[in-house]
Formats: structure tokens, C-alpha cells, sequence
């Protein structure tokens, strides 16, 4: 009797070993498939022309779609007009995608009379994961 418990304990601690294998090893895959990373860098533009240059590199696996953008935790679709002039390419339009490695330019507009130099403006990327990317920005 002894030895048919032995057995029995070592099958079940043998399954619980390989079910937790399995786990991780399907964690561990399904991490590198969804496997994003990007790299945000803001400018701003110099001769008296204000505006922000943003860009954005996509490093990681997937495609990336940028779906709003913020200054100061505001969406620039509300600063149209009120202190941006304009937005290249247009996010307020349709989002932007950017192929894994590509790098793209988003250049924000500002009315001169509504910001002034040495100004430190945050810039935050949303994505349509969901996911934050920010930045900080000085006014020249």
C-alpha cells in the first residue's frame, strides 16, 4: 500500500510540473508576440517659427497608430485655432500609423501670441491600445 502512495504522489507532482511548464512557456511566447516599444522624441522649431516637431519611431514588432495627442494634458483637437494653427499630417483627421522601424514626424503649429519662449510644454502620444508616451518640449 505504501508504494502505490509513493507512485501516486509522484505522478501528481510530475503533472503540476509540466501544467506549470506549459504556463510559462505560452506566457513567455505570447509576451514576444505583442511585443511593442517606441521611442518618442519632442523639438521645437527655431527662428521664430514656433511650432513642435514630435517624433516618433516604432520600435518594436507591430504596427503602431497614434490616435490623439496632447499638449499641457489638453487634446490638440481643442487647440485648433485657440493656440495651434495647425497639425501635420492631421491626427484630429485620422490616426497615424507607423510600420515597425519606421519613424515619422508630427509637427504641431502654434499662434505665436498664445505661447511664449522658454515655455516648457508636455507632450503625451496616445495610442489605440490605450498606451501613454510623453515627452517635455522647451519653447525657444
Amino acid at each position: 500500500m505504501g508504494g502505490v502512495g509513493k507512485l501516486v504522489s509522484t505522478v501528481v507532482i510530475l503533472a503540476i510540473s509540466l501544467m506549470l511548464a506549459i504556463a510559462i512557456s505560452h506566457l513567455i511566447v505570447s509576451f514576444s508576440k505583442h511585443y511593442t516599444r517606441v521611442e518618442v522624441i519632442a523639438s521645437s522649431a527655431h527662428h521664430g517659427d514656433p511650432s513642435i516637431v514630435v517624433v516618433v519611431k516604432n520600435l518594436g514588432g507591430k504596427v503602431l497608430s497614434i490616435t490623439d495627442l496632447y499638449l499641457n494634458n489638453v487634446p490638440v483637437a481643442s487647440l485648433i485655432g485657440v493656440s495651434i494653427q495647425s497639425i501635420n499630417p492631421d491626427i484630429t483627421k485620422s490616426p497615424i500609423q507607423i510600420k515597425p522601424g519606421e519613424r515619422r514626424e508630427i509637427e504641431v503649429v502654434l499662434i505665436p501670441s498664445k505661447w511664449s519662449g522658454g515655455e516648457m510644454v508636455e507632450v503625451m502620444i496616445v495610442t489605440s491600445t490605450g498606451n501613454k508616451y510623453h515627452t517635455m518640449v522647451v519653447l525657444p
